[in-house]
């Protein structure tokens, strides 16, 4: 065999082995599992792969003639450009041998494509990626950007919910009670513009207790009766629509003057009031006053006309007769039962009535109470004449309104 005929079949062995190799690789198997790495099987070209070669030494020792090419002196000369050697025409020797060789390689693909041989192991193909496995992967990625652990952040947006929630309520309660603010600063505002009374209407009696330095003076001689007399009958209940005391209507033209034989005794001033309790000392007489429903007082002085003698009459609107007996008896500085208390005097410059020797006697007339006070002016006793005795009768006298709302009374009653 010529030099060339060697060369040409020694290259063509060369290129035959390069495509079975190329041919063997992806029979292997290849599996990319992302852009940046490519990981190839361990079996198909790790250690053990090529430490069992899958072509046995003599795959190309067909003919004793094929051993002295690869170690020739033309094996390793390079082809002139890149281009394969020229094919010379096989025979009949080598082109059943060329065969052979193709028909082992087609086993050794199938068998790198499908079971496993005998002996040897199969190139481990990589499992397809499971969609469910990459989307949770995914998935922790993107929750991994919030934080360690996505339940916590969870709790974090729960949380951040409940305090948007807790946010509006409490501007919904700071806005009503911004309104009921203003609804109290209005009404403030209205009974000081009004001059109402605060915490009940005029017609509701309360407490109020004069100031401190009044006088505490009790009455010497004490006289009345707590039993009702048949005449005032007629007025023994308050009317529901009943007015309030009028001082000028109970101390009018008719009492300006009050006179018997030759005593006179001359209005010095008039005064009405819806707090009776002002009007009176004592705990216990105040709250009894409360509790007859007191809505309304007037109370004058009088001077005689010698300047000796001074009277007091006052007037107190009660609920009913019962309740101007309880007043009267509470009023009684005899009764043990209540602590002492009595009238508050209206004429501050007479040391009469404020100081030494006074009589005072009262009366129910309905549900009126009437209390008639005499002293003289200097405070001291009376003379043994009749002088003091006959001041309290006259002093009576002012309650002539009284009589005349009991006529009235009798006339709205068709008597």
């Amino acid at each position: 065999m010529s030099r060339s005929d060697s060369a040409g079949r020694g290259g063509r062995r060369r290129a035959s082995r390069g495509r079975r190799h190329r041919d063997a690789a992806p029979a292997a198997g290849v599996a990319y599992q992302d852009d940046e790495e490519r990981a190839y099987g361990a079996d198909a070209y790790g250690a053990d792969a090529y430490g069992e070669q899958p072509y046995p030494d003599d795959s190309y020792a067909s003919s004793p003639a094929d051993a002295p090419y690869d170690d020739g002196p033309y094996a390793d000369e390079p082809e002139e450009d890149g281009a394969p050697a020229e094919e010379a025409p096989l025979s009949k020797a080598e082109r059943r041998a060329e065969k052979k060789r193709r028909k082992r390689a087609e086993k050794r693909g199938k068998s790198a494509g499908g079971s496993p041989r005998r002996g040897r192991r199969a190139a481990a193909a990589p499992a397809p990626a499971d969609p469910v496995s990459r989307f949770s992967a995914s998935a922790l990625r993107k929750v991994s950007v919030l934080g360690d652990r996505p339940n916590q952040v969870v709790n974090n947006l729960a949380e951040q919910s409940v305090r948007k929630r807790g946010t509006v309520v409490l501007g919904v309660l700071l806005g009503l009670f911004g309104l009921a603010l203003v609804a109290l600063l209005g009404l403030l505002a209205y009974l000081l513009v009004s001059d109402a009374p605060i915490g009940g209407s005029g017609d509701e009696p309360r407490l109020e207790m004069p100031e401190d330095g009044h006088s505490t003076l009790l009455p010497t001689v004490f006289q009345g009766s707590t039993e009702e007399q048949e005449i005032f009958d007629p007025i023994a209940t308050r009317g529901e629509d009943a007015p309030p005391l009028d001082a000028e209507k109970v101390f009018g033209s008719d009492v300006e003057k009050l006179k018997k034989d030759d005593f006179t005794f001359v209005l010095e001033g008039s005064e009405a009031t819806d707090t009776c309790t002002q009007w009176v000392w004592g705990e216990d007489l105040g709250q009894s006053l409360v509790d007859a429903g007191c809505t309304s007082a007037a109370r004058g002085v009088y001077q005689d006309e010698d300047g000796d003698y001074v009277a007091q009459f006052t007037l107190f609107d009660l609920a009913d007769a019962d309740s101007s007996a309880a007043v009267a008896e509470t009023l009684d500085p005899r009764n043990l039962e209540s602590d002492p208390g009595f009238l508050v005097p209206m004429q501050e410059d007479t040391k009469g009535l404020h100081e030494g020797y006074s009589q005072a006697s009262v009366q129910v007339m309905g549900h009126y109470l009437a209390v008639f006070w005499v002293a003289r002016t200097n405070g001291e006793e009376p003379d043994k004449d009749t002088s003091m005795a006959t001041a309290g009768v006259v002093a009576m006298d002012a309650a002539v309104w009284v009589y005349e709302e009991v006529s009235r009374a009798k006339d709205d009653g068709g008597e």
